[in-house]
């Protein structure tokens, strides 16, 4: 996120955020937990809009880089974050888990200023849920806002599309499963002629079936990092818009006699939008979704900044 976006957002918000009740931090955490990263795999990256494939190789195919396991649901407060731009404890994500009360997929260096509340301190780890799929993998989009009461809200279902598809299993106990997300390329375009271009590095499945749930990360930065290594002419330029797709199944959710997965109770997603990260390779920072990211905190920025 720009500084002056920073700015902007911390001047206008930081009095607001007292009076909001945050997420309760997840307390289910199972250390030593055993999951399995392959279980959610990227097996396609495509310009939005078009069809040619962008990973290289015959059949590409990337794991989640990590997972997590926890006890219990994760669909209650955790999974409704109250304004959902990435502050500290607005949702599962933007909380702590474990004794050591370590941060989901990144280190304590990549947090953020977002609301400048304490002011001057970096404690976001600005994480934006993007929507909640149910048994029957139907989609209900999030929204990002209002940041104040009457004030604007952006719903992400206008932005970008995710769409799953059962592959074993029946309605309501899938096990096995396909799933794609795409940017709409009309709506980049419109928001990079704004706001430039802007960063997105992770992509976050929580899976819930049985008595748990799991979290599985994709880090883009790493991925991109690895393309660019193994296929010195990829074309990925991380700039572009990009239909991503890939698999899900629950082999890690056994029923008791550990010889047959469960079904899906549930899915949430998050992507996480980063400030200003340190490069890890001499390109490009990817943007598969930060633009639609940084395109909410700057419409609803510049509404309340016209309105006070």
């Amino acid at each position: 996120m720009s500084k002056r976006l920073l700015s902007i957002l911390g001047f206008s918000l930081a009095a607001l955020f007292t009076t909001i009740t945050w997420a309760v931090p997840v307390t289910s955490f199972v250390p030593g937990g055993v999951c399995d990263p392959s279980r959610v795999t990227l097996t396609s990256i495509m310009e939005s809009g078009q069809a040619n494939e962008l990973l290289g190789g015959a059949n590409p195919s990337y794991s989640a880089g990590s997972c997590l396991v926890f006890d219990g649901n994760d669909d209650n407060a955790e999974n409704k974050p109250n304004v959902n731009i990435g502050q500290k404890n607005d949702g599962l994500l933007n909380t702590t888990y474990g004794p050591g009360n370590s941060l989901f997929f990144i280190e304590p260096d990549e947090l953020q200023n977002l609301d400048n509340n304490p002011v001057d301190v970096a404690d976001d780890p600005g994480w934006i849920h993007l929507a909640s799929v149910n048994e029957n993998l139907d989609v209900d989009y999030n929204q990002v806002g209002p940041v104040v009461n009457g004030g604007l809200s952006l719903d992400i279902g206008a932005l970008l599309s995710m769409s799953f598809t059962c592959v074993e299993g029946v309605t309501g106990e899938c096990k096995s499963l396909t799933w794609q997300i795409e940017t709409d390329p009309s709506i980049i375009d419109q928001v990079s002629q704004i706001l430039g271009g802007a960063t997105f590095d992770h992509l976050a499945f929580s899976v819930k079936a049985s008595n748990g749930f799991i979290l599985y990360d994709f880090d883009f930065i790493d991925i991109f990092a690895q393309e660019l290594s193994d296929f010195p002419n990829s074309t990925l330029n991380f700039t572009t818009p990009y239909k991503l797709s890939g698999t899900l199944n629950t082999n890690d959710f056994l029923n008791p006699q550990g010889n047959n997965a469960q079904g899906i109770s549930h899915l949430n997603v998050w992507a996480r939008d980063p400030s200003d990260p340190e490069p890890r390779v001499l390109v490009t920072e990817p943007s598969t979704f930060g633009i639609i990211i940084l395109a909410i905190f700057g419409v609803v920025v510049t509404q309340y900044s016209r309105k006070y």
